[in-house]
Formats: C-alpha cells, structure tokens, sequence
C-alpha cells in the first residue's frame, strides 16, 4: 500500500538549502547513465542516516522497467518479499525518464524516503527500511559502483 507521507520533509519541491557532499557520473561501458550529486544540509557525509538529498540526472532516456529492475537487482540482500512490496510502490511513484530529467530522493531521519522528479514531489515510502537500503545503492560500502560511492561521499 502507498501511503503519502505529511511529514516535513514531503514538501512540494525538494529542499534547496542543502550544500553538496559529493558528486560523480555513471558511466557503464562507454554509456554515460547519469550525473549524481549527495547534498545534506551542513555539506557532509558521516553515515547513511538522513537528512540526505540524492539528485540523479538522467543522461539518456530509462524506461521505468529497467529502472525498477535494476534497483530490484541492487537490493538484492533484502528480504525479496520486502523488496516486492517496494518496488510495487515506487512503480506507482516512478515515471518513465527521458534524458534531462532528474529524479531525486531525500532520505530523511526518520527513514523515510521521499521522491522528486524535476523538482516536484512525486511520492513516499514510508518505511524505514527502505530510505537506508535505497540511498546504500550508492552511498554504502558494498556498491556496486564504489568510486562512484566515494565520490559521493566526498572521499576523493
């Protein structure tokens, strides 16, 4: 079930007073996927507990199955059960990405994740578990893409 969240940090538009952490592009092969960029609100990175903001932008166009499926793959330590119930709602929340769209995603301290697609807020997860599991995708010690997390993380 997807429930939209009312708590401060759903706003209509994502915070823009946040000072950037870190910034790095995805590059798969000789594909350039997309230009990330970690910004929390003093400017650093100690741990995956919010607030932190993630800002995708998209460097060519995604359908909204093979981001599902990827961030599927990603979290593949999860419980899949879990997992199923997440991606259904962010299936709800997610649209198709064309290159030049942004998606962002602020982790908040409580947990809960919450989506902005070019600016505009476009949904919650509310649950706890998801915010942490999600933004370690990029941010955690076991990505996939570590020069990408260290990037991120300020560290280089």
């Amino acid at each position: 079930m997807l429930v939209i969240s009312v708590n401060a940090y759903a706003q209509s538009t994502p915070p823009n007073d946040y000072k950037q952490v870190g910034a790095a592009k995805l590059r798969v092969l000789w594909f350039d996927i997309y230009d990330a960029e970690l910004s929390s609100p003093d400017g650093r990175f100690s741990r995956i507990k919010g607030p932190l903001m993630l800002k995708l932008t998209y460097l060519r166009d995604i359908k909204k199955q093979k981001l599902l499926e990827e961030t599927a793959n990603q979290l593949r330590l999860i419980e899949p059960s879990v997992v199923q119930v997440w991606l259904r709602q962010l299936e709800r929340i997610w649209p198709e990405i064309n290159r030049g769209d942004r998606l962002a995603f602020l982790l908040d301290p409580e947990g809960f994740g919450h989506f902005y697609f070019n600016e505009q807020y476009v949904g919650t997860i509310n649950d706890a578990r998801f915010g942490p599991a999600f933004i370690s995708i990029w941010l955690g010690q076991n990505s996939d893409y570590p020069d990408l997390a260290r990037k991120l993380r300020g560290e280089s």
